[in-house]
């Protein structure tokens, strides 16, 4: 049968590190770029967490996650005169972020009794906690700790963070992992396994949606040679888990012009390709070959969708982790049985 309550039973129960609601979520921005061009102002994505429009200005995505952090581009002058607020949806998380940017507005939500001014919630019962510094690069070691161990030079080398970054977050793994005369090592190598899988709050960023009548196959190779790391079900097939190859989501750190290479705006469910840019930028150094790795794919297949298709490539992913990560152990502690070690 199809399961998906260990990942909600670790979600609920794990404490490893804060993850607050709204944490790592994805806008999906296909119909507010069509809903911009139909007002002639047509715009395109910058970066994780803004647009530029034709005109030069550009657009400040208002997002529910609690740790977005302003900034005024360069800091030149008129820089924020000039910047347009962009609130893709209605939620509270969202207009917080118009409140973080801009000290002097007031927010009132009547409805649930709560007030912020002065860049901070002023009057009501709170609905945000402050989440672990770092959170994405602890997923990022311990996703690296649990399939290749080493040491913290390695890991960082890995993951493709700073050195003095990965050493400020290891701690925060406390006894789930311990070091070792060759390196770092889970504790427990299938909690460890499951937690940086289930846990994982999101990627950040925007979501644009495109439909092309060409295969799915066509549409991957094209994409990875202009740079793109696959994800979903084309790429949990790759890594040989037993799923129609029929949904593609691609990553990209900067977005290709979708509509030159002869796509069309798409929903989420007539899409056949989504692109992403990430917040979460661990997902290209992380990457295995021109896929993502297999705890960001089965996360994608996760939150995409409930369908038993979905849910039994996710465990199906899981397991392939969990044998993946053990003989990986084992190679790297007993290396006179194949080719291990620890750079």
């Amino acid at each position: 049968m199809s399961d998906r309550q260990w990942v909600q039973d670790i979600r609920d129960q794990q404490t490893i590190l804060s993850l607050p609601f709204g944490l790592g979520w994805t806008i999906d921005l296909t119909q507010t770029l069509v809903a911009l061009e139909g007002a002639g102002m047509p715009a395109h994505v910058e970066a994780f967490d803004r647009l530029r429009f034709e005109d030069g200005r550009t657009a400040f995505l208002a997002t529910p996650d609690p740790t977005t952090t302003i900034s005024d581009h360069d800091g030149s002058a008129g820089g924020r005169v000039d910047d347009v607020i962009l609130l893709p949806g209605g939620s509270e998380g969202g207009v917080l972020s118009l409140v973080r940017r801009y000290p002097d507005l007031v927010v009132v939500n009547g409805k649930r009794g709560r007030v912020w001014a002065d860049g901070r919630q002023v009057y009501g019962t709170s609905m945000q906690r402050e989440a672990t510094p770092g959170w994405r690069t602890v997923f990022a070691i311990a996703r690296s700790i649990v399939q290749h161990g080493g040491g913290t030079r390695a890991i960082a080398d890995r993951i493709g963070v700073p050195l003095d970054d990965v050493r400020t977050a290891m701690p925060a793994l406390g006894t789930h992992v311990l070091h070792t005369p060759i390196g770092w090592e889970a504790a427990d190598q299938a909690a460890l396994c499951d937690w940086a899988l289930a846990a994982y709050p999101g990627y950040g960023g925007i979501r644009t949606c495109w439909r092309r009548d060409t295969t799915i196959d066509a549409q991957a190779d094209q994409l990875i040679g202009l740079g793109g790391v696959m994800s979903h079900r084309w790429a949990a097939q790759q890594s040989g888990v037993i799923v129609p190859p029929n949904r593609l989501t691609a990553f990209f750190a900067q977005h290709p012009d979708m509509q030159a290479l002869g796509y069309e705006p798409a929903t989420v469910h007539e899409a056949t390709v989504s692109i992403v840019i990430p917040q979460d930028t661990t997902i290209f150094t992380g990457a295995e070959g021109c896929c993502t790795d297999d705890f960001i794919t089965a996360h994608v297949l996760y939150e995409d969708s409930w369908v038993a298709a979905n849910t039994d490539a996710v465990d199906g992913l899981r397991q392939l982790l969990h044998l993946r990560s053990d003989l990986a152990h084992d190679l790297r502690w007993h290396p006179n049985s194949g080719e291990g070690g620890v750079s």
